[in-house]
């Protein structure tokens, strides 16, 4: 009888485990859209490459806006919200840009279908939309996010990654999003475009401990250039491509980099120095192979935490939650 019970239980649990499977699957669909609002995609990425005429640097700028959002309180949109104590204000979001430009699409999208395309599924659709404009793969984004109403500095400085972070500590970073180790490889490959502020080297060029203050794995003639451009500690102005040699270019040329001793960041060259992801690195430099796993990686870190349904709201103004 106990025993009869029992497999009635394990049966039951396995019921709830598979329907919340489902429901977690379902929570997101690709072409949500389609009968609400069908040309939104289209105007999204027609409006953003018009954008990206007069920026170039702008895709590289919303890819980590959507990196951003998605890993303090999941991808609601939350990043964007214009309030005390915002997420804006915590020190690891000091240089995100990118917001009048998400304030366009807004606008672009709102003139088609009032109150429809929730703030959430712009940056998923601009993050999709500006790595296929710098030459990288294209990748269908399920939709159906609805918007967050808090946004707190605190949990973004908490749950953000550090530029000096080692590979333990991004392991456990990415895990605590439900992100693998591949998927924490496979993400840093977006610094193939985009750049850093300078102040984020200061401890490999001039504060290492040795007798130049220079890392002695960089490269000679790359520590040559970090200095001439970053010519001295603590410039938070000024900058320094991540990829210097197809900055504009999406591409699996961030792992090359990494192999040459040419990260920029402390997180990214860790990547190829520790034995345990130095693997990964290798394997991610055939380009057909970065791109396959990057738009999986992407979809998967789109669905973190997402609210969905009734839950949270579509904002009029992605700056601002709806009164």
């Amino acid at each position: 009888m106990a025993r009869g019970h029992m497999l009635t239980v394990c049966l039951m649990s396995v019921m709830l485990a598979l329907s919340m499977s489902h429901f977690a699957e379902s929570a997101l669909q690709e072409g949500f859209y389609s009968a609400m609002c069908p040309q939104a995609e289209a105007t999204l990425y027609n409006t953003l490459k018009d954008l990206t005429v007069n920026d170039p640097d702008l895709p590289a700028v919303l890819l980590r806006l959507h990196f951003h959002d998605c890993f303090v309180r999941g991808c609601d949109a939350s990043v964007l919200l214009d309030v005390p104590k915002s997420e804006k204000t915590a020190p690891p979001n000091a240089r995100l840009e990118g917001f009048n430009a998400v304030d366009r699409l807004k606008s672009a999208v709102e003139s088609l279908c009032p109150g429809v395309v929730s703030c959430a599924d712009i940056l998923a659709f601009a993050a999709r939309d500006s790595v296929v404009l710098t030459g990288g793969p294209g990748y269908n984004v399920p939709a159906g996010r609805r918007d967050g109403r808090v946004s707190s500095t605190t949990e973004a400085s908490k749950f953000l990654p550090d530029a000096q972070s080692k590979v333990p500590g991004l392991v456990a970073n990415f895990a605590n999003q439900g992100l693998s180790v591949e998927d924490m490889v496979v993400l840093s490959g977006a610094h193939t475009i985009g750049e850093a502020a300078c102040h984020h080297i200061d401890s490999r060029i001039y504060d290492y401990p040795s007798k130049s203050g220079v890392d002695p794995n960089i490269p000679a003639d790359y520590a040559k250039k970090l200095k001439k451009k970053c010519r001295e500690r603590g410039l938070k102005d000024r900058t320094f491509d991540l990829d210097t040699s197809t900055d504009h270019k999406f591409d699996s040329q961030y792992y090359t980099n990494l192999i040459a001793k040419k990260g920029l960041l402390v997180s990214d060259q860790a990547l190829f120095d520790d034995k345990s992801t130095k693997p990964l690195v290798e394997k991610h430099k055939k380009q057909a192979v970065f791109f396959e796993a990057f738009a999986k990686a992407m979809v998967k870190m789109g669905n973190i935490q997402v609210l969905e349904g009734t839950q949270g709201q579509i904002r009029k103004s992605c700056r601002s939650v709806n009164k």
